[in-house]
This record gives C-alpha cells, structure tokens and sequence, in this order.
C-alpha cells in the first residue's frame, strides 16, 4: 500500500518517466525505502487505472511515457499524509546472523561486519553530497528532516559497528 504513496509522493514533486522515477526512489528514498524497477512499473499502472496518475502530453528522452499526478492523485496522498497511520517494517539480516552465530562463526561475521562498516563510511560521503544539494533548496525542511534522521542512523550505526568489531576480535 505504501509503494503506491511512494511514487504518488515522488510525482507531485515532478512528472517522470517509470524509469526515472525508479531511479530517482533510489537517489532520494532509497536509503530507507528502495522499491525494483519492475514493483515501480507495475504499481504506476495500478495508479492510472485508479486514475491518481496520468500519461503528460510531452515524453521524455527517448521517447519515454512521462507521468504525472492528477487532482486526484493529490487528494488521495493528502489523505494518506493525514491519516495519521504508518508501519516500520525492519530486517537487518546482519543482525539475525550476528544474533544466531557461535563463537565459531565470529571470523566470517566478522568479514560482514568490516563489510557493512565500510559501507556506511562511503554512505557517510553521499550523505554529505547530499546535504550541499539539499542546502539550496531551504523551501523544503521535509528533505532536510529525513537526512537528518539518515545521518543520525548512519553515526549510530557505525559506531555500533567499531564496538561490536572490537569486542568480537577480543574474544578470538
């Protein structure tokens, strides 16, 4: 249900092709919501035959189906963005490995644990992009706030990791 809000969402920011709102989900929310290229298509026609999105007039590069929010696409994410309802669905496969393990299994979570540490330090370099870009939209405090939270997370995170590493490589 939310996927449907999602890419409502990203529309009324601007019309995009299927494959530029995919990419976009990934470049905005994907560090906390990542739908695949064929959940985005298949939803986009749900959307148009509940007619909460349209085809625009214009196409896009390559000759690309451009779509746009309707009047009552607007209504509908509206109401979603008031209802006062939201899930938070969490799985983090390192956490139910690490969670599972024996001692003799520290030496490969400990791989993916240096893995994901490395990761979240790179991450900490698009986050950083990203604050630059979202700087010149000051218009928009939503963009800020949910970078905010995706910076705190990614600290947190990382630090968790750097103590965790630690007390694994104390017990071997």
């Amino acid at each position: 249900m939310s996927t449907k809000f999602a890419l409502l969402g990203l529309l009324n920011i601007r019309k995009m092709s299927a494959y530029d709102l995919a990419k976009f989900a990934k470049e905005s929310i994907g560090y906390f919501w990542n739908e695949s290229y064929s959940n985005v298509h298949r939803t986009l026609n749900s959307l148009a035959g509940e007619k909460l999105i349209e085809k625009a007039s214009e196409r896009g590069s390559r000759n690309k189906i451009v779509f746009q929010i309707t009047n009552r696409g607007k209504q509908a994410l509206a109401e979603w963005l008031s209802n006062h309802e939201h899930s938070t669905i969490y799985r983090d496969e390192l956490l139910l490995k690490l969670f599972v393990s024996k001692k003799n299994d520290y030496p490969a979570i400990l791989e993916d644990l240096r893995h994901t540490l490395e990761e979240l330090l790179a991450q900490r370099q698009v986050y950083a992009g990203l604050q630059e870009f979202i700087a010149s939209k000051p218009e928009n405090l939503s963009y800020q706030l949910a970078l905010d939270y995706g910076i705190v997370q990614n600290e947190v995170t990382i630090q968790w990791l750097k103590e965790t590493i630690k007390k694994i490589e104390e017990t071997l």
